[in-house]
This record gives structure tokens, C-alpha cells and sequence, in this order.
């Protein structure tokens, strides 16, 4: 087989797939109900980095059927680097329909003598089949 006849049996075989971004990705997800989505939750020292989470879920009947929780780090400073989210956890709770999720992150950032210290941004979202939900927040160094 020639190198020509290659490349357009590969050209055929790609011409259908679409290629998006995770984020798009996650928005595609049907949902008949109707997506449900929190406000995002953002976190920053600013100047050095900021964290933002964000969750989407889908409820069928009054259950919760899918979840998505995403985190977008951005750092700010050359002193500082995203070291990646450490801890994360997505479920139901026990004998009920709420759901909670939970991340936490780190950030590692030089200090004023030049000492690498982290810090946590950490999310937890209770959340329920009708699109309610609370979250708490905070940084733990």
C-alpha cells in the first residue's frame, strides 16, 4: 500500500471524530431533567494564584444520576506553582438522596526568604436531586 493510499484511508477513518475540551465535554452530558449547576466557588491570594470549582449534576426522579466537579488552578506568580488537587471525593450519603463532594488542592509558593511553603484551597458541596445545595470553603496553610 502506498504512503498516499495511507494517509487517505487515515483521513477517512478521522474525518468524523470531533475533538473538545473537557470542559465542552462535561457540558454535552445530557441530562433530561436539566443540568444543575453551583455558583463557582472561588479561592486566591491574590497576585499568587487563584482556585475555582465548579460542579454540574443531573438528577432523574429524584436521584442523583451523574455528578462533575472540575478545578481550575491559575498561578500568578513565578513564586508560586499549582501542585495538583490532593484529596478529592464524590458520593451519596448514606440513606438519602444528597450528594456531597469534596476536593482540596495545594499550591506551593516561595516565601519573603525564599522557603517553599503549601497551601490548601478545599471546597465541600452537599448537594440535592432538586438543585439545591450549600458549600463551605476555605485555605489551610
Amino acid at each position: 500500500m502506498t504512503l498516499k493510499k495511507m494517509l487517505a484511508g487515515s483521513v477517512i477513518l478521522c474525518a468524523g471524530l470531533t475533538f473538545v475540551a473537557t470542559g465542552e465535554a462535561n457540558a454535552a452530558r445530557e441530562c433530561a431533567s436539566g443540568a444543575k449547576v453551583i455558583k463557582p466557588v472561588v479561592l486566591e491570594d491574590p497576585g499568587k494564584w487563584t482556585y475555582t470549582f465548579d460542579l454540574s449534576w443531573c438528577a432523574n426522579g429524584g436521584t442523583i444520576v451523574w455528578a462533575e466537579p472540575s478545578v481550575t488552578a491559575r498561578v500568578h506568580s513565578s513564586a508560586c506553582r499549582w501542585v495538583g488537587r490532593i484529596e478529592e471525593s464524590l458520593g451519596g450519603k448514606p440513606n438519602s438522596s444528597v450528594w456531597q463532594a469534596y476536593d482540596m488542592s495545594e499550591f506551593s509558593c516561595l516565601d519573603s526568604k525564599g522557603k517553599e511553603h503549601g497551601v490548601n484551597p478545599w471546597v465541600v458541596v452537599t448537594f440535592d436531586p432538586a438543585g439545591g445545595y450549600e458549600s463551605r470553603s476555605d485555605v489551610a496553610a
